[in-house]
């Protein structure tokens, strides 16, 4: 199956998300709550538009409580 590249797709928010994910697994959870935010501002459906406001709401928590993931990634 070819690899799909979201940038050229245009698709925004297949952007944001992976954005947002990938700075989810190095723990920097205010850059991903901004991604998700930026998510949700793009145009998706309601399950997406759903997922990316849940996901925002606990990376913004976790920003707040200065969470690490035991095995964050560095550098990806």
């Amino acid at each position: 199956m070819p690899r799909i590249d979201e940038r050229t797709a245009r698709n925004n928010y297949a952007t944001y998300a992976l954005g947002a994910t990938r700075a989810e697994h190095r723990s920097e959870y205010s850059k991903a709550a901004s991604l998700w935010d930026k998510a949700i501002k793009s145009n998706c459906s309601a399950a997406k538009l759903f997922w990316a406001t849940k996901r925002a709401e606990f990376c913004e928590s976790a920003a707040n409580m200065g969470w690490r993931h035991p095995n964050a990634r560095e550098g990806i």
